[in-house]
């Protein structure tokens, strides 16, 4: 088992659950279920596009990001997961963010990143984790690969940066210089809507 706990210190009350699952086969079946409302109730996770992830400091970004609009109350989702996709997107519209930034449509195999927020005053105990990642990984279907913990080298292996130009369109201003990409990339994270 392998899977990351983040947690800011602003947001103690946080812990993310994050693990990085690569060559998801069934990802389409999951982002249908998940349209679809017929996943359990307790199935309450976001996923993210791996390709659109270049830095742990983006993630991190779109977590203070969304923990600062839960609360103040100005959180535009319905759930704090979906709040957390639509936080790592450039553009307002909701459904926009999830077709960009979550579980893709197309291809054949598909690296996701799934991460579960818990809300708790006191550390989650390794067993609640270890449910966690057993209910993850009883529909993630990719070949019996276990999770990874999500860090920079990791994504160095899923990013696509094609996909990041298009996506927060960044145009003339793309870079492959990635530390400053990264930059760019916090910055629109920052200051969308403002």
């Amino acid at each position: 088992m392998a899977y990351n706990i983040l947690q800011l210190s602003q947001f103690p009350q946080y812990k993310v659950f994050v693990s990085l699952y690569k060559g998801v086969t069934n990802h389409a079946d999951i982002r249908d279920s998940i349209k679809s409302g017929s996943l359990p109730d307790d199935f309450d996770f976001a996923f993210l596009n791996a390709a659109n992830l270049l830095s742990m400091e983006q993630l991190y970004s779109a977590l203070f990001r969304c923990f600062v609009d839960k609360r103040n109350g100005k959180m535009k989702a319905n759930t704090i997961h979906t709040e957390l996709i639509s936080d790592l997107s450039p553009v307002k519209n909701i459904m926009e963010a999830l077709t960009r930034f979550g579980i893709p449509a197309e291809g054949e195999k598909s690296d996701l990143i799934i991460l579960k927020v818990i809300e708790s005053t006191t550390s989650p105990e390794k067993a609640q984790l270890d449910q966690v990642y057993d209910t993850v990984s009883k529909v993630v279907q990719n070949n019996g690969v276990a999770g990874v913990c999500l860090t920079d080298a990791a994504l160095e292996s899923t990013v696509d940066l094609q996909s990041i130009r298009k996506n927060y369109k960044l145009g003339d201003m793309f870079t492959e210089d990635r530390e400053r990409l990264n930059r760019l990339i916090i910055g629109t994270i920052q200051l969308r809507g403002l």
